[in-house]
């Protein structure tokens, strides 16, 4: 029987951070809202930004030459985007797009730079980066190992997770988004839900979907 790679799930560059420290990080950017499905981030751009996400959801995708969409990630509080890009100087590897109302901190470069110097952040700032890197190989993993429905409730688990402390269990996400982020045909994703809400497990309207029984999610997510 296969087994998934073995991993330590990230809590955010904040979590790896005293609570002053990550303040300081965010006193010394500008920071402002993002509507929902709006754009941070480009793919292929330089922009000499790092931003610091204080709210809100987002995903992080590439996009292939003939348009197709790859999730590379759901981010949350506590993250930072674009920070790939800040350590070899080179060009956003994939696009930022809010799954819900944001708010952001951006920092160039060189404040970004300034605050990892001063206060000796390096060795953390590459353990985030890495712990980003598992995760993708964890993706992997899963789209060639596992059926549609346990990869449905582990995306939804991690966009929960993404989630602020506290906040209600929902998924910001069109069922096409879903399925783009699996690489699956909607259709099959539209058979899961549909089961799922017939068993009330979920509940698709009004949007967004919202899970309403997060002990069935993590039966699918994680089945015997």
């Amino acid at each position: 029987m296969n087994t998934p790679p073995p991993h330590l799930p990230s809590r955010g560059f904040q979590g790896l951070l005293p609570p002053d420290q990550w303040d300081e990080l965010l006193r010394a950017g500008v920071s402002s809202p993002l509507r929902g499905g709006n754009l941070l981030l480009s793919q292929g751009f330089q922009t000499g930004v790092v931003y610091a996400l204080r709210s809100g959801r987002v995903r992080v995708v590439h996009t292939e030459p003939g348009g197709k969409e790859a999730l590379i990630a759901v981010r949350g509080p506590g993250d930072l985007l674009g920070e790939y890009a800040y350590q070899d100087h080179g060009e956003h590897m994939a696009s930022v797009w809010a799954l819900e109302p944001c708010e952001v901190t951006a920092l160039s470069s060189a404040r970004f730079e300034d605050f990892i110097r001063r206060h000796r952040c390096e060795e953390l700032l590459q353990r985030y980066i890495l712990g980003k890197i598992r995760q993708g190989g964890q993706r992997i993993w899963r789209a060639a190992n596992l059926q549609t429905e346990q990869r449905v409730a582990l995306l939804f688990l991690e966009v929960i997770g993404a989630a602020r402390v506290g906040a209600d269990p929902t998924i910001p996400m069109t069922q096409g988004q879903v399925a783009d982020s699996l690489g699956v045909a909607l259709s099959s994703v539209t058979l899961v839900l549909g089961q799922w809400r017939r068993h009330g497990l979920i509940r698709t309207l009004p949007a967004p979907l919202r899970v309403l029984d997060m002990a069935a999610l993590a039966r699918h997510a994680n089945p015997r």
